[in-house]
């Protein structure tokens, strides 16, 4: 008789209860949610945005699209990729191909293009649906479908269900997941075990048709499927944020209080951003909370502000939770339960036997839930997914999670960390779940991750509100109850730990932050005179920092140049005293700007040229801003650099509100190089410009010829040349406005249906300022009337770009860097208008993000980078 036999024997029933029906009645996701479609017709189903989708047009639309993907030659066994943005269409989508009776791949578009090329790759997806916005964006051999065709041809399609033979065995989903093996993993689901889950969820934590359900989790995580399809399973009402709005929590929590969300499900990391988010009163919210441990102090915080909280445990591999429990205020231990119905947990020795109860040991999952395995991975599927010896069922398997646990409380689980954050340092073996289970309860630590380091220990800690660091305290307290050898030598403190995209702890951002990291050991030193309290207590209001020492670094607290512009507004506004944007660069620590703030106004630099990154000993790089004159917006492409590339930007005169701005462009390029020309440059510049900036820069590089000067750089940073428009008079005028209406009609029209949103906000703009505009040429209303520098300067560079006559130039070639993401129309879309003018020939370099964001975050780091390679190949000829 076999080990695992004789183990059967020994242990005839699971470590922990289960609630077992008869998965054989269960029935498919799509013949659910059609029957509650008829239920319900008129009901709201979705709403996302100011978009309302009833159960009748949700069930329809899907119909239509699953017939329609039928003659694409979508069917059963078939996989196709989605890589959509967050719609209303993502979700009909989702169930078209699963009514096709096909398989699913979700593929997040914020994902690395690699990461997505692999998966589509790997899982052999025969279809790709995505949007115009990705199209051709990765390289796969997916035949590509594109949702604007769909959305167009669908509705020529019948709206009864597609006649599919489905089966509850079907794979409806392939969800990637990572891990310590490496690669991403393809995990398989069923029909079954997808069902089964959600039919658990219904009767624990339980849903009915009065509930809304906020969907705010990526479809490339597991946890997803509970948010778009069960409240689809009563009658209840899905929410669906966009990927903005998921990300900014205060925007969420509007959301929750506007829309009466009754139940949300989030990690703990989004659940402690939402409480530092002005979450002050009781909502009568049901809150779901899984996928990394929750903390004692957490569950305290959130059972103040909720009706219930339920914590729930389970890897992708089981079909998202496998089990579950209602935590309450008493609770001493906080546990994830017991497993939902046909679903089974075993804590198990290494010899697969049970272990006592109170003993720890890896937990095993077991039941319907269980996965069909990795897609492609035998000699892995082999490893984790095994016969399960505690089951009567022929067949059954059970999952190996690599997760540690015990039984507690007659029955319930309690999570202790991964097995694979056990480490060795000089010789001993540590859990690091166990070091970091034992700070967490001291006191002013909110959440702890401990990491490995250089044979020693680190530990990255959020303190709690209020509190002060106390290390030695720390380190004492830990030396009472563990080995000196597990007491971490160094605290990292931060104001809140990276996340993955699943909203988890990335804990491998942290190992790959480095040196990054430990620069934002921040030890605090309080402010000591008025003017160092009033910064401090500025910054913590706009950085969302809880507290905010002298020390701490402007940038490492994540301050951007939208920050920096409302907190400078902010300081002027409180204390009279301009400061520019630029003293951020040198000045930005909270002591050293309340330096900067006690010199006189003469003795503070106004510099036309500003050091963004002075150090390195590349060719510098120059850079002229646009009309926002913000130069720290260079800080995102300086920081992500090589640390060897020097970084120099210009600012406009007259943001002292005392000199004059300059009258035209031609003085304005004239004036910044002779400020370049003050400084011991080697001759041979690189130089750019951000979109009014890159006609500005292209003047210089005019003028430095004719100096006799050599320009090696010319980049325009989504900058458009053409304005002979200003120039033309009479009839040719007219006649040029007219021919270009009905392309611009068409381009506005489809830029709706790509970016509805973002389209609808910047016509919206256009037309308030048009408006004004005219209302001002008509006498209606008076010209606005401002004190602001930056108005001013407006104002004169505006006229003086509408005087400025283009000239053609040989000066070098142009680097055109444009967009993918165009919300307004443009005559000449290929090359800005720049072809007439670029003698010596144009490169068009595509990046991410609009005419606004793709400098910043996260499209500044590719941008960095390939303008970084220009900048070398460039310098080098």
């Amino acid at each position: 008789m076999s080990e695992r036999q004789v183990t059967h024997e020994r242990n005839p029933t699971p470590t922990s209860e289960t609630r077992i029906s008869n998965p054989l009645d269960l029935r498919s996701l799509q013949e659910l949610i059609h029957e509650k479609a008829l239920l319900y017709p008129d009901k709201s189903a979705l709403r996302f945005r100011d978009h309302v989708i009833t159960y009748h047009k949700l069930n329809n639309s899907a119909n239509q699209f699953a017939r329609l993907l039928a003659d694409y030659g979508i069917r059963k066994g078939t996989i196709v990729g989605l890589a959509v943005d967050r719609s209303p269409e993502m979700l009909y989508c989702m169930l078209a191909i699963v009514k096709a009776g096909a398989t699913y791949l979700p593929l997040d578009p914020e994902y690395p293009q690699a990461r997505i090329e692999f998966m589509l790759q790997d899982a052999a997806a025969a279809y790709l649906i995505t949007s115009e916005k990705y199209s051709g964006r990765f390289q796969t051999a997916a035949k590509e479908i594109l949702m604007e065709d769909l959305l167009r041809q669908a509705p020529q399609y019948d709206v009864s269900p597609p006649d599919a033979a489905i089966t509850m065995q079907d794979v409806v989903y392939v969800l990637y997941t990572s891990g310590s093996t490496g690669q991403p993993k393809g995990v398989q689901i069923t029909q079954l075990g997808l069902v089964n889950f959600l039919i658990g969820m219904l009767k624990e934590p339980g849903l009915d048709q009065h509930d809304k359900v906020l969907a705010l989790t990526t479809i490339s995580f597991d946890i997803s499927g509970l948010e778009l399809y069960l409240p689809l399973l009563v009658g209840a009402e899905v929410v669906l944020t966009d990927v903005q709005t998921s990300r900014d929590t205060r925007h969420l929590m509007e959301i929750v209080r506007q829309q009466g969300i009754t139940v949300m499900q989030a990690t703990p990391a989004t659940w402690r951003m939402m409480l530092e988010s002005a979450w002050d009163d009781r909502l009568p919210l049901k809150a779901l909370i899984g996928g990394e441990a929750l903390s004692k102090k957490l569950a305290e915080r959130l059972l103040e502000k909720c009706d219930s909280l339920w914590n729930m445990y389970g890897p992708t591999e089981t079909t998202v939770w496998a089990t579950l429990k209602k935590i309450n205020i008493d609770d001493e231990i906080i546990t994830v339960g017991r497993p939902i119905e046909n679903m089974f947990a075993y804590i198990l020795d290494n010899q697969l036997r049970r272990v006592p109860d109170g003993t720890v040991g890896e937990i095993f999952i077991g039941g319907v839930g269980v996965g069909v395995g990795y897609l492609n991975r035998p000699a892995l599927n082999e490893e984790r997914f095994m016969p399960d010896p505690f089951s009567p069922l022929p067949g059954a398997r059970m999952y190996k999670t690599g997760d540690l646990g015990r039984i507690v409380n007659g029955g319930e689980i309690q999570c202790l960390g991964r097995m694979d954050h056990q480490v060795k340092i000089r010789g001993y073996r540590i859990e690091l779940g166990e070091v970091e289970h034992a700070l967490g309860k001291q006191t002013g630590i909110k959440d702890v991750v401990v990491l490995p380091k250089d044979e020693r220990l680190i530990a990255y800690v959020v303190q709690e509100n209020g509190t002060l660091p106390n290390f030695s305290a720390w380190q004492q307290a830990l030396k009472t109850s563990l080995p000196e050898y597990m007491v971490p030598s160094n605290f990292v403190l931060l104001p809140r730990f990276p996340l993955s995209p699943n909203g988890k702890v990335d804990r491998n951002a942290l190992e790959a932050m480095g040196q990054e990291i430990e620069k934002a050991n921040r030890v605090y030193t309080a402010p000591r005179t008025e003017q160092e309290k009033l910064i401090a207590k500025i910054w913590e209001d706009y950085l969302y920092v809880e507290k905010v020492g002298i020390k701490d670094d402007f940038f490492e607290l994540g301050g951007t140049s939208i920050v920096a512009m409302q907190i400078m507004a902010r300081i002027e506004k409180e204390t009279g005293k301009r400061l520019p944007l630029a003293s951020l660069f040198t000045a930005n620590t909270v002591e050293k700007l309340a330096t900067e703030m006690e010199l006189d106004d003469q003795s503070i630099s106004w510099d036309l040229l500003v050091p963004v990154k002075p150090t390195g000993t590349k060719p510098p790089i120059f850079i002229v801003n646009g009309l926002d004159m913000n130069v720290l917006l260079f800080n995102n492409i300086a920081r992500n650099m090589e640390p060897d590339q020097p970084v120099y930007g210009f600012q406009p005169r007259g943001l002292n509100g005392v000199d004059e701005p300059f009258e035209t462009l031609e003085d304005m390029a004239a004036e910044y190089i002779a400020a370049l020309l003050e400084r011991d440059f080697p001759d041979g510049y690189a130089l750019a410009g951000y979109s009014y900036g890159g006609v500005v820069a292209y003047e210089m590089s005019r003028q430095l010829q004719a100096m006799g000067k050599k320009v090696k750089m010319l980049a325009m940073f989504d900058t458009y040349a053409y304005n002979k428009g200003h120039f033309e008079t009479g009839v040719p005028k007219y006649i040029r406005k007219i021919k270009r209406q009905f392309p611009k009609f068409l381009f506005i029209t489809q830029s709706l249906i790509r970016h509805p949103k973002e389209t609808l906000d910047y016509q919206q703009a256009f037309f308030v300022r048009k408006y004004n505009e005219i209302a001002v040429y008509i006498g209606l209303q008076r010209p606005p009337e401002s004190d602001r520098a930056e108005d001013k300067i407006n104002e004169k560079y505006e006229a003086a770009y509408r005087k400025y006559h283009m000239q053609t130039s040989d000066a070098c070639a142009i680097d055109l860097f444009r967009v993918d993401t165009r919300l307004y129309y443009l005559d000449d879309p290929l090359y800005l208008g720049w072809k007439p003018y670029a003698l010596k020939g144009i490169n068009v370099h595509d990046v991410k993000g609009d005419h606004k964001t793709f400098l910043m975050p996260p499209n500044d780091k590719d941008f960095a980078i390939l303008l970084q390679q220009l900048v070398d190949e460039r310098m080098k000829a």
